[in-house]
């Protein structure tokens, strides 16, 4: 499970991030400013490396702040 923390700009991050081959990931819910994908990738720290790359490519992304981490489904 990895989990992007944004407050603002979610379903543009949401998009990002489900658009993404490697790692492939699946949007599994929103709990405040706390998104949750399921990746299929085993190494979760990598995972999380790619995603906020991907993230950071996006112009959207100067403008907010946001965090990606590994974490468990709550």
């Amino acid at each position: 499970m990895i989990i992007v923390n944004s407050p603002i700009m979610q379903k543009q991050i949401q998009t990002i991030v489900e658009g993404l081959d490697n790692p492939k990931a699946t949007f599994v819910k929103k709990d405040g400013i706390k998104l949750y994908f399921e990746v299929e990738m085993e190494d979760k720290e990598e995972a999380c490396k790619l995603i906020k790359a991907a993230i950071k490519k996006d112009p959207m992304a100067g403008a907010i702040m946001f965090t990606v981490k590994p974490g468990e489904y709550v």
